[in-house]
């Protein structure tokens, strides 16, 4: 079942990549593209989604931030940042769009990274237990 969830997080993460450089490649060429794979003339971004990216960055700089002061020996793998990240946008995204009256087709997406966010995290978890820690 581990196996399962590695090979589905590795093809959460190569879709992503494509996206994300998808989404570069697009800012160059004067387009938007935003999730998911919405095409738009010009390199605006509709503004409650930078919001919600904007807090999501500071959630998971918060999130980072307590998880250093309070165990900063334990080691993380960097599919479980990105899971930490897309989690935080998953719960600010539809608070911040709430707060600013956006339609309720664009709560699917945080949906959507809430359970990607779940996979992820669980995907990468240490297999080997050290019991003389």
């Amino acid at each position: 079942m581990k196996i399962i969830f590695r090979i589905i997080a590795k093809l959460i993460i190569f879709s992503l990549a494509i996206y994300c450089i998808s989404v570069i490649i697009g800012f160059f060429s004067g387009y938007s593209i935003t999730f998911p794979f919405s095409f738009t003339e010009g390199r605006s971004v509709p503004e409650h989604r930078l919001q919600a990216i904007r807090l999501s960055t500071l959630g998971t700089f918060f999130y980072f931030s307590l998880y250093y002061l309070f165990s900063s020996s334990t080691k993380l793998y960097p599919i479980q940042f990105m899971a930490v990240f897309l989690f935080n946008l998953s719960l600010v995204g539809p608070l911040s769009y709430l707060i600013l009256g956006i339609e309720y087709k664009e709560y699917l997406q945080s949906i959507f990274f809430f359970f990607i966010s779940i996979l992820l995290y669980n995907s990468h978890k240490p297999q080997i237990r050290n019991y003389f820690h």
